[in-house]
């Protein structure tokens, strides 16, 4: 019985101090179904935390709502497949904006003339991915490093702690079996790379055009 009541204190105490892990997840029209990758990964990982994963609804929104889907996430993953779809534009500079920590993802290939031109005024970080599971353990390396945050800002337990460490051993032995493959490794798929919020530039001139033309679409 007193096993029994440590226990539930110690979930009591756990659930009121961990935050809840805030995910924005901004894709082109063509990588929707990528899109739901996020949640369908978070959901497979040994962990039970509190998460929220937000998008921009199909219907589209002002910017004031914008504002508030993009202000207080923890993270930001981009993903541009082979052109710049609205409201992908908006959303990118309004993270740059509020310092949101921006992941951004582009599907190895050839793009539109609209799309070029985006990579071109957005210097990031790009990770390059070939498809749906190289995206997907790209993805998972991430949210396992930002759920094993220092000061376990997610509350997790020893258990949970420990069974994260091997599914990132897991999806990096994944990572290196596509790599080594010759025709990947001749493209560069499967190399991940480090992207945070610090290096992105955008012009600001080209940045207000980008942004007025993805909200008037949207």
């Amino acid at each position: 019985m007193v096993m029994e009541l440590l226990g539930i204190l110690s979930e009591f105490s756990r659930s009121a101090m961990a935050e809840k892990l805030r995910i924005f997840v901004s894709a082109t029209k063509d990588l929707e179904q990528e899109r739901a990758l996020v949640g369908r990964i978070l959901a497979e990982l040994p962990v039970q935390v509190g998460a929220e994963i937000r998008r921009t609804p199909a219907a589209g929104v002002d910017y004031d709502t914008l504002f508030e889907l993009i202000s207080n996430v923890d993270r930001i993953y981009f993903l541009l497949g082979r052109d710049i779809t609205a409201p992908f534009g908006a959303e990118w500079q309004l993270a740059i904006r509020l310092e949101r920590t921006i992941i951004p993802f582009k599907l190895q290939g050839m793009r539109t003339q609209a799309g070029r031109e985006f990579l071109r005024i957005a210097h990031a970080p790009w990770k390059s991915f070939n498809g749906s599971r190289d995206l997907g353990q790209q993805i998972g390396l991430d949210l396992i490093d930002t759920l094993l945050h220092p000061e376990n800002r997610y509350g997790l337990q020893l258990v949970e702690v420990e069974g994260l460490r091997q599914s990132r051993l897991k999806l990096r032995q994944g990572l290196e079996s596509l790599s080594s493959s010759p025709q990947l490794r001749q493209s560069g798929i499967g190399v991940p790379g480090g992207a945070e919020g610090g290096g992105i530039i955008l012009d600001p001139a080209e940045a207000q055009s980008l942004i007025a033309e993805d909200l008037d679409e949207s």
